[in-house]
């Protein structure tokens, strides 16, 4: 039994990312013709499935049991007559996993159900992903996938606190607040990961070698010079691949034969206008990739002069790096020095016996010789001196309380002292967003209330 019944929107991102998994893999076969209708199959599939679970309460019904166990005999029926005849292993297995995750979705109605059908789907994609005929078009499908998925785990994340904050009585959450919420988690995520992901260093299997010469799947071809020991067979003779070797996601040159290496780098604009070329390639998906080629062509040639002027700049600064080192490293340590320094002295202010040296100093200087400035920066200096004197006893001003909630703390536990603190409160409010300047008169009259509470305290 489930403590809650997710809502739509969970639902919504756990069908897109299961559908989005099996297309991935249906795209590989596009060269077929079938893929439209694989995608509208297996849309229809899901859809249903989840408009099953969804329909349910939080817990399983008689109703949602009928239904896994009908939709797992008839993906038993398509295995056998369908699946196995036109893929074969391990295709065909694959896709009979989806089918089971299908019957499941029909019984899916809390967090553990939806974590298997993520975890389903991801296993479906890693599928597609290590397909030796899987190139940079499949994008187009798995970065929408990494989305939905991040959508549907923040989702489901912040519904949960929307009920804990239901249950102690803290409010109702709306839905437009709820959406707007996951919408914008789901975007600082996507956007965290992927620069994380460009800044650090991937590895190209294309550069992989292998110590008994073979030469792999994803091989550049022919140009076996530059894999080192694994461009040489068992016999010492050079590995070759043919045309006709190479797996169909590997070609598609920019026009001089030259095949693009997978993973190694971005296609050039030749490269995307052939694959935009590929036989039943989806309109839209072509379209957008020869818009891409367009741009970058664009931007290669106004990034052109940039480029040049940076790599002068970066010339010159590994030259003058070369000639004055030490002066770097010695600027580089008084940096580091100094944020050692400003760090230890943050720390030092909330150790208790150097708080009571800063506030016996801030009476002194405040309280008895009565040295401050002028106007509002007077009424900051007391009300500061007095936010210490009160963190010294015990009640320690955060940094998201504003004057009234301190204010608040304060007379809570020094009731003695909440009439001072009250009318220092006010003249500091009234310095800091009233339209006048503080008079002389209210500086001396903080000056004595700040007085007044030292000796109650």
């Amino acid at each position: 039994m489930n403590a809650s019944r997710l809502n739509f929107s969970v639902y919504l991102g756990l069908f897109l990312a299961q559908w989005l998994a099996v297309v991935c893999n249906a795209f590989l076969d596009i060269e077929y013709g079938s893929f439209a209708k694989e995608m509208l199959f297996w849309g229809v599939v899901f859809g249903i499935t989840l408009f099953v679970g969804w329909r349910q309460s939080h817990r399983t019904t008689a109703v949602g049991k009928v239904w896994q166990k009908g939709v797992l005999f008839f993906g038993l029926l398509l295995f056998v007559f369908a699946f196995m005849p036109l893929w074969g292993l391990p295709r065909a297995g694959l896709y009979l996993l989806a089918m089971l995750q299908a019957s499941y979705n029909c019984v899916t109605t809390g967090r553990r159900e939806m974590n298997l059908g993520l975890l389903v789907s991801l296993a479906i994609v890693l599928f597609a992903a290590s397909h030796y005929r899987a190139d940079w078009t499949l994008l187009f499908y798995l970065a929408p996938y990494i989305v939905v998925v991040v959508f549907c785990l923040v989702a489901e994340q912040i519904q949960r606190r929307g009920q804990d904050l239901k249950r102690l009585s803290l409010g109702t959450p709306s839905s437009q607040g709820q959406g707007a919420a996951i919408l914008a988690a789901t975007a600082v995520i996507v956007m965290m990961g992927g620069g994380l992901y460009l800044i650090t260093p991937q590895i190209n299997w294309p550069y992989l070698d292998w110590r008994f010469g073979q030469v792999s799947l994803h091989d550049s071809g022919g140009d076996t010079e530059q894999f080192g020991s694994g461009s040489q067979t068992g016999s010492g003779q050079p590995a070759e691949i043919t045309a006709s070797d190479q797996p169909p996601g590997t070609s598609g040159g920019d026009g001089e034969g030259q095949p693009l290496l997978a993973g190694s780098r971005w296609p050039s604009p030749a490269e995307m206008r052939a694959a935009a070329k590929r036989i039943h390639m989806p309109a839209w998906q072509a379209a957008a990739i020869n818009g891409m080629a367009n741009f970058s062509e664009s931007a290669e040639q106004v990034l052109t002069p940039v480029a040049a002027v940076v790599f002068d700049w970066w010339e010159w600064l590994k030259h003058w790096l070369r000639e004055h080192w030490l002066a770097a490293l010695l600027g580089l340590l008084a940096l580091i020095l100094l944020a050692i320094f400003l760090a230890f002295g943050a720390l030092l202010r909330e150790i208790p016996w150097v708080l009571w040296l800063i506030t016996q100093w801030d009476y002194l200087r405040l309280g008895v010789i009565g040295r401050h400035a002028r106007g509002e920066t007077a009424a900051h200096q007391y009300y500061r001196a007095m936010s210490r004197l009160f963190t010294l006893h015990d009640v320690p001003r955060a940094d998201t309380a504003n004057t009234r909630e301190y204010l608040a703390q304060i007379s809570r536990r020094h009731r003695d002292a909440r009439g001072s603190a009250a009318e220092i409160t006010g003249l500091f409010e009234a310095a800091r967003y009233g339209d006048k300047p503080l008079a002389d008169a209210h500086i001396r009259r903080m000056r004595q209330l700040y007085r007044t509470i030292y000796r109650q305290l």
